[in-house]
């Protein structure tokens, strides 16, 4: 079974290998291959593919979504609520407008984020409530 795909088995050993953080990395990483593929489908106009990459992004950020625990989380993983809604929001205008500044934006947005979980998962370091961020502005 593992000879004829040695990378979906890779894949998978890595995914039951992985930290909670580095599975939250690796979520992040896709979400930025999938919206640059995205990109590139509506240059070359193939709108079908850049559906099906954008309709990827947005089932990540509602796996995200569906994970946070607010109530260990506080005002962290409020915040992250907000954005993660912000960004699938945007996700889905740009999917109908095939908007790909609108693209780029949730694609910073996601890029920011991803560099902090990465920063954590690299120093095994738990998100404290007392240092973290006092907010993150979300706006347009």
């Amino acid at each position: 079974m593992a000879q004829g795909r040695p990378y979906q088995a890779y894949q998978t050993t890595s995914i039951k290998t992985s930290s909670q953080k580095q599975l939250i990395v690796m979520l992040y990483d896709g979400m930025q291959r999938f919206t640059g593929k995205a990109i590139q489908s509506i240059h070359e106009k193939d709108y079908e593919t850049a559906h099906q990459n954008l309709n990827r992004t947005g089932k990540i950020l509602l796996e995200l979504l569906s994970t946070l625990r607010e109530d260990k989380g506080g005002e962290i993983a409020a915040n992250l609520k907000k954005i993660y809604v912000h960004c699938y929001e945007q996700i889905v205008i740009a999917n109908l407008k095939k908007d790909i500044q609108m693209i780029k934006d949730v694609q910073i947005v996601l890029g920011n984020l991803s560099e902090g979980w990465k920063q954590m998962a690299k120093k095994d370091i738990r998100p404290q409530m007392e240092s973290a961020p006092q907010q993150i502005r979300i706006t347009g």
